[in-house]
């Protein structure tokens, strides 16, 4: 298991990393997180995007974010917040800033909860099946 806490220049929120329902391992907070607040930046490294795409075609799990049409974040070895899951009904949201991943809470998320995003489109061929177990679930990233 592996813990952080992330700074969002007023508050610190702390999160851990465990066996996540969804898959594999997700981003649970142990903080009580308020809507619309800034909950920390995904860090990684920076890639050329075709480069990225090409390497997550062979991948069973999404640890990249496109920044611009020429640039990805690969997060496969930043931080802890990389390794946050898709959700149909995702609980927060992504801001990309000056080549930046900012992570927000989209509503209130008690302790204990997993942070979820919804991935959007994926590179894989034929998309990727989804297992968010969401009321609106899309069936597939």
């Amino acid at each position: 298991m592996r813990k952080g806490t992330h700074t969002n220049g007023l508050e610190s929120y702390s999160f851990t990393l465990r066996k996540s329902a969804i898959q594999g391992h997700g981003v649970f907070t142990l903080s009580n997180l308020p809507a619309r607040r800034k909950i920390g930046e995904i860090t990684g490294t920076l890639v050329r995007l075709p480069q990225a795409r090409r390497a997550v075609e062979r991948t069973k799990r999404i640890y990249m974010v496109e920044l611009t049409h020429q640039w990805a974040l690969d997060c496969s070895r930043g931080n802890e917040l990389g390794h946050i899951n898709h959700s149909c009904e995702p609980n927060c949201y992504l801001r990309i800033i000056r080549m930046r991943v900012e992570m927000y809470a989209l509503v209130d998320i008690p302790a204990g909860a997993e942070l979820t995003i919804d991935y959007g489109e994926t590179p894989h061929i034929d998309g990727m099946k989804c297992s968010c177990n969401a009321t609106a679930c899309r069936g597939h990233v």
